[in-house]
């Protein structure tokens, strides 16, 4: 009580004494940097900007939402499994299509899929800042191709729409490295199994993009 008195009239700050306990603040929204098991479930956002290849070139974007569940640790690692779910569009525009001429042709194709996914992540380096994930997926995959065409010379003029839906499954791998406490970049590969034509559910695609950590 004296030591307190005396260091509100001094404005000095007060030392904790022996026995007293010291709020650790909130927990991070990562996986802890010294790899203790935390017993949380922590949750992250996905971004990336893509392109690939299916009918054609495209360019996209990608946004998923992910739950990691902590379950091994050693001196320089820890693992997680990872449940989440994605949403992508994709758009072929005939810039990126040298063979198309585009003064006679005019449209674009686009894609959208929705899917689920399952994996594993494992988070290395002194202070778990690096990950390193592999995931399969699966769920639904809409096409839709959208030309005109207008060949005066040959007097040939039409228009045509196509679309189709089709299930979609496939591996990605997934890099990321984390440079702030809620913010990091990442670095994804995907490429579906061969179930159908690639016009319909690509090739094959990569990005880059922003994490954050959220849980």
């Amino acid at each position: 009580m004296i030591a307190m008195l005396c260091s509100a009239l001094l404005g000095a700050p007060i030392a904790p004494e022996v026995g007293d306990v010291v709020d650790p603040g909130p927990p991070p929204p990562h996986v802890a940097e010294d790899g203790r098991k935390s017993g949380r479930v922590h949750a992250q956002l996905d971004t990336a900007a893509t392109w690939g290849v299916g009918a054609q070139m495209f360019l996209g974007v990608q946004l998923r939402a992910v739950a990691l569940l902590e379950h091994w640790t050693t001196r320089h690692a820890i693992g997680t499994w990872d449940f989440g779910g994605s949403v992508s569009y994709q758009n072929e525009p005939i810039f990126l299509a040298p063979f198309i001429d585009r003064d006679s042709v005019q449209g674009a194709g686009h894609r959208l899929q929705l899917v689920a996914s399952a994996g594993h992540t494992a988070h290395m380096g002194k202070r778990r800042r690096v990950a390193l994930g592999l995931h399969v997926f699966g769920g639904w995959n809409y096409w839709r191709s959208d030309y005109e065409l207008d060949y005066a010379q040959e007097d040939v003029h039409g228009s045509a729409v196509v679309a189709r839906h089709r299930a979609i499954v496939g591996v990605e791998a997934r890099f990321a490295y984390r440079f702030h406490r809620r913010v990091g970049f990442n670095v994804l590969l995907s490429a579906p199994m061969p179930t159908t034509s690639s016009y319909l559910i690509t090739f094959a695609q990569v990005g880059l993009g922003l994490t954050f950590y959220l849980r």
